[in-house]
């Protein structure tokens, strides 16, 4: 049974809009945040905006905030592709290189195929929960390394 149903878009959408909704405003992010948000199957719209949050946290900035730290301690980048955009745009490079890893993951998520004509919401939630696990997985490592260091 889904938990957003109450009305049009739902008791979810009503909480994100609430505490996003001031920040994001109503430009073109905003109305392209509000079209992806849309096209989710209303029954998986909380385990999808939950789980690319956890994506956005520990892949996007908990790998790329601790990939900083522990260059600044003597470490080392072990990616080659990662290593590759550090050499040639420096820190702004691991921001790029994520920012491409993440779209790239977001653009098999929307047009992850479908059988028939059944929704694939519960099957391309496999593309962000496999990145939110190995943010979690890298941010430990990071975590590690950073003790190691000091």
């Amino acid at each position: 049974m889904s938990t957003d149903t109450t009305d049009g878009h739902g008791r979810v959408y009503s909480w994100v809009a609430r505490v996003l909704g001031p920040r994001i405003g109503r430009g073109p992010v905003a109305r392209l945040l509000r079209e992806w948000y849309a096209g989710v199957h209303p029954r998986y719209r909380p385990v999808t905006v939950g789980v690319w949050g956890f994506v956005l946290a520990f892949y996007g900035l908990g790998d790329t905030g601790l990939t900083t730290v522990v260059l600044a301690l003597g470490g080392f980048e072990a990616s080659p592709v990662a290593r590759l955009f550090l050499d040639y745009l420096g820190y702004a490079g691991l921001v790029v290189q994520k920012g491409a890893a993440i779209t790239l993951l977001a653009l098999v998520w929307r047009y992850y195929p479908t059988v028939g004509g059944l929704s694939a919401d519960p099957w391309r939630l496999v593309v962000p929960t496999l990145a939110a696990a190995r943010g979690l997985h890298l941010v430990a490592i990071h975590l590690w390394n950073v003790a190691i260091l000091v």
